[in-house]
């Protein structure tokens, strides 16, 4: 038993001396294995290791003001501080993983740079780890994001409603540990209980701001593909035919650039495919907007929207497909939306009327 405890105390010793590469060691280490192991938002896999993380933050807080509550020098403490920042980056790792593939930057940006300053600035969060109130507001922020892409992917629903129970559900649990701590830690006095009820409702209200104004990225759904053809057909398999221009290195890789999208006349339609991934089971409705730039008014003009019904369960999504006849010369741009309004993404091409076009088909 002695020998058990001297190396747990050399273990100790160890820990606390090379501190400094340790921390960004567990950041780098986090990173790579939550890119290795986080794979889809609805495998039950991810989600043991996203609890995981959450019960490990939980629990540490707990134990680090029980000790302070108790003035109880207790040598594991800095275990405990080092235990909750890897909890929590493990956590916001995980989130800028899942949100990063739900997203498009041109309306998400807020909340995305929201959920890489939790995960960024973790490292440097470790002094105020000790601070009861910014425990308390992290783990809110935490359990809020979680339950966020949790609560669809169990009820097999996305909607407000559906976030609005989410928020609940974390204001519960941050409210009942709130209640734990005030009643059994004597430290914490009511003036910092009716700050931080404050506080974390205000966070709450935010999290519902960003929602209904469409900042929040519309996870659990997330866009896998998003390209534009000449053509596209279902096949009897269940695979699409799809024909597009024939690929030249020199050429394409400028029209790419520039996107362009190359066609001999103005009666041929032109066609957006999209693959969308939804947790399995879960059944929505995306939209296609499509919108030519008008010269002369210097606005986008929305001419076609077209929805359709997906299924959740595939890896590589849920693959469906809109045209677009008589598209005529000009830049387009194509947004795929769910039923809320939130974008999933959007692809942008120029239309440019030419002599001959030498096309190629594939199965997709």
């Amino acid at each position: 038993m002695k020998a058990i405890k001297a190396k747990i105390l050399t273990v100790r010793s160890w820990a606390e001396k090379n501190e400094r590469y340790l921390v960004p060691a567990f950041f780098i280490g986090g990173l790579i294995f939550d890119n290795l192991t986080l794979t889809r938002i609805d495998r039950v896999f991810d989600n043991v290791i996203l609890l995981g993380y959450l019960f490990i933050a939980t629990a540490s807080i707990i134990l680090i003001n029980l000790f302070q509550a108790r003035n109880i020098e207790n040598k594991w403490k800095s275990f405990l501080l080092l235990l909750t920042q890897f909890a929590f980056g493990g956590l916001f790792s995980g989130y800028v993983i899942f949100y990063t593939k739900s997203a498009s930057l041109a309306s998400s940006w807020i909340f995305l740079l929201v959920i890489y300053g939790f995960f960024i600035g973790n490292e440097r969060f470790r002094k105020y780890y000790n601070d009861f109130n910014f425990q308390i507001k992290v783990l809110f922020v935490a359990i809020f994001s979680y339950l966020i892409f949790f609560v669809p992917v169990v009820l097999k629903k996305i909607g407000s409603g559906i976030f609005l129970l989410s928020g609940v559900i974390s204001l519960v649990v941050i409210y009942a540990l709130m209640f734990f701590f005030f009643k059994y830690i004597s430290h914490l006095g009511l003036k910092r209980e009716k700050k931080l009820t404050r506080d974390i409702f205000l966070i709450f209200l935010g999290f519902n701001l960003m929602y209904f104004t469409n900042i929040i990225p519309p996870v659990p759904l997330s866009l896998k593909q998003l390209e534009v053809y000449h053509y596209v057909e279902k096949t009897s398999d269940g695979n699409y035919l799809v024909r597009e221009e024939k690929f030249n290195f020199l050429k394409d890789a400028y029209r790419d650039w520039k996107n362009e999208f190359n066609k001999m006349n103005n009666n041929s339609p032109v066609y957006v495919y999209a693959s969308v991934f939804a947790p399995t089971d879960l059944n929505t409705e995306i939209t296609h907007i499509w919108q030519r730039y008008d010269e002369k008014i210097g606005e986008w003009v929305t001419l076609n929207e077209v929805s359709y019904a997906i299924k959740g369960g595939r890896d590589k999504g849920y693959r469906g497909y809109s045209l677009m006849n008589n598209a005529i010369d000009g830049k387009w741009r194509v947004y795929v939306k769910n039923n809320k309004g939130q974008v999933l993404g959007k692809i942008k091409f120029e239309i440019k009327k030419v002599d001959s076009v030498e096309l190629v088909t594939k199965i997709i």
